[in-house]
């Protein structure tokens, strides 16, 4: 039988030897609300080392935070949703891979969740809350199992996500480190 096993993109490498080693190779999935009237821009950040199985989500606003956590991160891919070519938002040398919408929407999203961690209901994982993070998770979880089409008992194996909160770490820009 032939048919898509797998297909390999920076942020999905599973093989040691493809990996940096003491590194993380993070996927990242982003969902970015720019400002409208009275409302900042606000994000939610997703990422997973598929080698390693950490997941981090996280909220919050302002673009220049976006970019500096992004810098920091360091992530070999990043899924958006984007239709504009490289957002100010994004660190230059960031690979970015366009997704379509459906993925990051919130019910796509749930439904993406509760199927990977199989769960009855979200509310366990703290995500409700923070519904960029969730959405961004939600694509991210999606994106892996396109890319992975393994069977479903052999999912990819990923970590109940932390979430960072503000004040967790100290960010560093660029300039600092």
């Amino acid at each position: 039988k032939r048919g898509i096993t797998r297909v390999l993109t920076p942020g999905t490498v599973l093989e040691e030897g493809m990996l940096t080693a003491r590194r993380n190779n993070w996927l990242a999935a982003v969902v970015v609300v720019p400002a409208q009237g009275q409302e900042p821009f606000r994000w939610g950040l997703a990422s997973a080392d598929v080698s390693t199985g950490e997941v981090q989500v996280m909220q919050r606003q302002d673009s220049d935070a976006l970019h500096q956590q992004l810098a920091q991160l360091r992530a070999a891919e990043l899924l958006c949703s984007t239709t504009e070519g490289h957002p100010n938002w994004c660190p230059d040398l960031l690979p970015l891979t366009p997704v379509a919408n459906t993925p990051f929407s919130r019910p796509e999203a749930e439904a993406a969740l509760l199927r990977h961690y199989k769960l009855a209901s979200l509310d366990g994982l703290g995500l409700p809350e923070l519904p960029l993070a969730l959405r961004a998770l939600g694509g991210l979880i999606g994106y892996l199992h396109d890319t992975q089409p393994l069977e479903e008992s052999t999912s990819v194996p990923l970590d109940v996500p932390t979430i960072v909160q503000r004040g967790d770490a100290l960010v560093l820009d660029a300039q600092t480190r």
